[in-house]
């Protein structure tokens, strides 16, 4: 990788969709040492190195507020593929998860949560990062010394902030008084230091089925870490209880309220989709939006386009997290053999059993499991099963499903592998969900998952499917909403349109060129690892910091983007 400063350039020939929302317009834009300098029609290029966009829109680069690659940016500092869909600029620290604080003694179980709940590869996440930090000052320190393809906005971690303050007790109880106003000055210096705020969660779980230290945050904790964000105009994340509509939305109303008291901090959750088995799930959640704004919150739900297909095996899978008998047995650290021993022990399946029933929302609830595409298998007499979905095999034995699926893994050796399609099944639900007012167009989950799928790509799904061919909303509308909306949201200065004095984070694409393609894995994780990738989108050109960083597909090896700070933020 090469680190280039931005050239002197100038796209020209194209048509201008500047984020703000206005129609088109054609005109030319020049670049001067990172920054637009010029926008007009028919400028003379001059000096200028000329990237041709005739028959292209030309619009500020996109940016995803909810991605999780804060451990392989040190071993992919471009983000594949995700600049070759046109995306400029990324969040990372959601979800309640990060990288700092940490102590020494902490940052082996730090690897482990942050990989099993974000599906990665553990021996990897813990060699690769350097942890040569234990602050989240330190932490940004580092990240401000290295160089990358995008822009790295951060947000840091509740449950880190916890453990780093108070230590094991963090997974069990409420912060004491003293406690709080550690994690305070710890979360303050974090916000100096370039934080854009704290995300919290209130779903995950341990490996060992323990629900994280955020969980056990009390409100005089949430008060204090809402009023620190209001000084500093950043924003809250949240992944809320997602087990259960009614807790889920106990959540949102509450941090719904701390929002309405603390100025309109922004709060933006995960958790709105469309359900195919429960048509209401997604017109409740927006009323429930729409009454928190109504009430002063200002509140969002983050929205993908993309359907979340479920990748279940049974080496590494965090999708049993409710059914405690099976989520310990996926773990990766259960030896083979172990596992293959207790799918046979009766005990281990009566207690499968009553951990399955007593699921009543959420996975493997409301029989779930006659949907499960069977996507591999350990043995070939079982290949004619293959593509045939779960409900085939239930249909043709007598049993609970639990003791039918513990038959089938041991008769496929483990090899046994489904995909579950849990979400956004529906195309048009999904686009009236992405018109939504209460929706911000950013929920790829990018750079986590890399067994099961690849977020990348959401930009040009939407850009493809709901502008292009079903026109739920129209381009310059699209452009907005994932740009100008999204760095108004985390307050970036000068990013986000197409102005001016602007940062040149910029896209290039002819429309009817675009192409979302499915993903295909590739083993270029270190040690040879495999993750699904997501094919280029068909963008012309992607420049962030105004340098080429990709065209037509290819990467250029051009790291000119940086880590975002507290500089870069619109000034409280």
């Amino acid at each position: 990788m090469s680190i280039n400063q931005s050239a002197n350039a100038l796209i020209k020939g194209g048509q201008i969709v500047d984020g703000t929302g206005a129609k088109p317009y054609a005109a030319d834009v020049r670049i001067r040492d990172g920054r637009i300098v010029e926008i007009g029609p028919d400028l003379d290029p001059g000096s200028d190195r000329v990237y041709d966009a005739k028959g292209c829109y030309v619009t500020p680069g996109f940016i995803d507020t909810h991605t999780h690659y804060d451990g392989s940016l040190f071993w992919d500092p471009t983000c594949d593929p995700i600049i070759q869909h046109g995306v400029t600029t990324l969040l990372i620290g959601n979800c309640g998860l990060g990288l700092a604080p940490v102590r020494k003694e902490q940052v082996s179980g730090l690897a482990h949560l942050f990989s099993y709940i974000e599906d990665l590869p553990r021996d990897v996440f813990e060699a690769e990062v350097p942890w040569n930090w234990e602050t989240y000052p330190e932490y940004a320190r580092e990240m401000k010394s290295r160089k990358f393809g995008v822009n790295i906005v951060s947000l840091i971690s509740h449950s880190l902030l916890r453990t780093y303050e108070i230590g094991d007790e963090a997974w069990k109880r409420a912060s004491t008084p003293e406690e709080i106003s550690r994690i305070v000055l710890a979360y303050s210096e974090a916000l100096n230091a370039g934080a854009f705020g704290f995300s919290t969660s209130r779903f995950d779980r341990s490996p060992a089925g323990d629900l994280v230290p955020s969980f056990y945050s009390d409100s005089a904790e949430l008060e204090a870490l809402f009023a620190a964000t209001a000084d500093k105009k950043c924003i809250v994340q949240i992944i809320p209880d997602m087990g259960d509509i009614k807790m889920q939305e106990k959540d949102l109303r509450e941090m719904g309220g701390y929002s309405a008291r603390h100025g309109g901090v922004p709060v933006i959750s995960n958790g709105i989709y469309q359900r195919p088995d429960d048509p209401n799930y997604a017109p409740t959640l927006v009323g429930v939006a729409k009454d928190i704004q109504a009430k002063g919150g200002n509140f969002f739900f983050l929205a993908s386009p993309r359907s979340i297909e479920l990748l279940i095996n049974f080496h590494q899978c965090m999708n049993f997290i409710y059914v405690p008998a099976w989520n310990e047995l996926v773990q990766p650290d259960l030896a083979k053999d172990e596992k293959l021993r207790r799918l046979a022990d009766p005990e281990w399946r009566a207690k499968a059993r009553a951990d399955w029933d007593a699921v009543k929302e959420g996975f493997p609830s409301g029989g779930m499991e006659r949907l499960f595409r069977i996507v591999k298998v350990g043995k070939p007499e079982n290949e004619k099963y293959l593509s045939q979905t779960f409900d085939a095999i239930l249909d043709a034995r007598d049993g609970h499903s639990s003791d039918i699926l513990a038959d089938w893994v041991l008769e496929n050796d483990l090899e046994a592998e489904f995909v579950y399609p849990f979400t956004n099944t529906d195309v048009a639900e999904v686009g009236q969900l992405l018109a939504s007012e209460v929706s911000l167009i950013s929920a790829s989950d990018a750079g986590a998952h890399i067994g099961m799928f690849d977020g990348a790509g959401d930009v040009t799904l939407v850009l493809t499917r709901h502008v292009r061919d079903r026109g739920d909303m129209t381009l310059e509308v699209a452009v907005k909403r994932m740009t100008s909306d999204q760095a108004e949201l985390l307050g970036l200065a000068d990013r986000g349109t197409l102005k001016v004095g602007a940062h040149a984070d910029i896209a290039v694409f002819d429309l009817d060129a675009l192409s979302w393609e499915p993903e295909k894995k590739v083993a270029d994780i270190p040690g040879g690892r495999q993750r699904f990738r997501r094919p280029a989108g068909g963008f012309r050109y992607t420049f962030v910091n105004g340098a080429l960083a990709q065209e037509n597909g290819e990467l250029t090896g051009t790291l000119a983007a940086r880590f975002l700070s507290a500089e870069d933020r619109v000034p409280a």
